[in-house]
């Protein structure tokens, strides 16, 4: 039986090594993703302006620049065609607004940006940069830092689990063994 707890063992430590390893993986992915998160984020901001940069001069020659404006003149009117415009008008002018927040919110410290992501991250551009992330290791000391304590956090988790699988275990031989002694008797 030492044998087999000896290799057990081993096992059990080349588990936890590849799990740290994983995490360190990837958790020096959190840098690059955040900036390439912050890139589309801007790439989408300049492009929503375009668009709306149109309008913003129609704004500005009839309605001495208030979108608001433009977009309740076109509402009001009888023609369906701009009264779907003035939806589309609102959601772009929404869209820009929503772009900056964001990209003020990313022009932060890197922890504050990791939490922004976490908690606060526009869904599709999250997936939209999930989808087209372009892996990469970089070696610099938030990466490594990063990746440290993602390193860690997953060791822990593991280790967790381990304990309360052990603790089952435990549990279930001494009920059986309770009970092999009681019906003995």
């Amino acid at each position: 039986m030492g044998m087999m707890s000896w290799l057990l063992k081993r096992i059990s430590d080349y588990i936890r090594l590849g799990i740290f390893a994983a995490g360190i993986l990837i958790g020096v992915q959190a840098p690059a993703f955040v900036d390439q998160y912050e890139k589309r984020v801007d790439a989408h901001l300049i492009e929503a302006k375009e668009i709306l940069n149109g309008f913003q001069n129609t704004a500005n020659r009839y309605f001495e620049g208030d979108i608001q404006r433009l977009i309740t003149h076109y509402r009001n009117s009888q023609d369906k065609v701009f009264e779907d415009d003035a939806n589309n008008i609102e959601f772009i002018v929404n869209r820009v607004e929503t772009l900056k927040k964001q990209q003020q919110a990313l022009s932060t410290d890197f922890l504050n940006q990791v939490r922004y992501l976490t908690l606060s991250a526009d869904k599709e551009l999250a997936f939209e940069t999930f989808d087209n992330y372009s892996y990469v290791v970089p070696l610099n000391s938030q990466a490594l830092i990063s990746g440290a304590v993602i390193a860690v956090i997953f060791l822990l988790i593991s280790d967790f689990f381990a304990f309360l699988t052990k603790r089952s275990v435990r549990r279930l031989k001494s009920n059986k063994t309770s009970q092999d002694l009681h019906s003995k008797h």
